[in-house]
């Protein structure tokens, strides 16, 4: 036909020219499956760190009141209670009866923890408070992570040591100081929100864990907190939480009580 180009290419010119078209679609897919996903926000770890100092800061000084319940081995109690902690040398820790009359009342300051029970007149002393705290609940709990575990924070001392790892989707933040004391922050695989602190020390074996799991940000609240070892369970539910910026120093002192006998659990030992 007049005005028309037609051109006929050999067989054996297009049977090569289809093979290397299909062996450049092949590598063009593989590359397009191996490109990293993209993610608009940065690495769990890092974000989540971040979140935690700054929520351990905005905790470092605050009140609290909420509900307790222990079950133990060998006591069973519930009462109401208010702790006021200032920085980490300082707390008041009361709980109360129904009517509002003081039932035990644990003091450190920078002479050391005592521990007041009004009904027998007597205040123990002793070294160091989970001796104290042993001789009031009947369990073995570290007094630092009690006051940590109600605002869902962590001991700044800690974050030198953090480390983060990953497991199924689900993060953690681990601190393993000198292999003596092992921590665990556990967060949610969605929402990177604290569910759970897992504790392995010489004076306490267990977990703390939040329901619901509590969200990162300072001003988040737990709501209900539960302490387990294999021996005993500790129930916790929050009434009021906030931070406080100083308190006085005598809240920090116990009342002068007249007749009151002074008892050294250390030399009862």
């Amino acid at each position: 036909m007049a005005g028309r180009l037609f051109f006929k290419p050999p067989r054996s010119f297009v049977l090569p020219c289809l093979l290397l078209l299909l062996v450049i679609s092949a590598g063009c897919a593989r590359q397009m499956q191996n490109l990293p996903a993209v993610s608009g926000k940065p690495p769990a770890p890092s974000l989540e760190i971040a979140k935690l100092k700054e929520r351990s800061d905005f905790w470092r000084n605050y009140q609290c009141k909420f509900r307790l319940r222990v079950d133990s081995k060998t006591s069973k109690f519930s009462s109401r209670a208010i702790i006021f902690v200032e920085g980490r040398n300082f707390v008041r820790f009361e709980t109360f009866t129904p009517f509002g009359q003081t039932v035990a009342l644990y003091v450190f300051n920078e002479t050391g923890p005592a521990l007041l029970i009004p009904s027998e007149k007597v205040i123990f002393t002793a070294q160091r408070p989970e001796t104290l705290v042993r001789q009031f609940m009947g369990v073995s709990l570290p007094v630092d992570l009690f006051r940590y575990a109600l605002t869902a924070s962590v001991p700044t001392e800690q974050f030198e040591h953090l480390e983060s790892r990953s497991d199924a989707g689900r993060w953690g933040l681990i601190s393993n100081s000198g292999g003596k004391n092992y921590f665990e922050w556990r967060l949610t695989a969605d929402s990177h929100d604290l569910e759970a602190i897992l504790v392995r020390s010489a004076e306490f074996e267990g977990s703390v864990s939040y329901d619901p799991p509590v969200r990162l940000t300072k001003e988040a609240v737990p709501d209900k907190i539960r302490i387990s070892s294999s021996e005993w369970t500790m129930e916790i539910g929050l009434e009021e939480l906030k931070p406080a910026p100083t308190f006085q120093p005598s809240i920090f002192h116990m009342p002068y009580l007249p007749d009151v006998r002074r008892v050294d659990l250390d030399e009862i030992k």
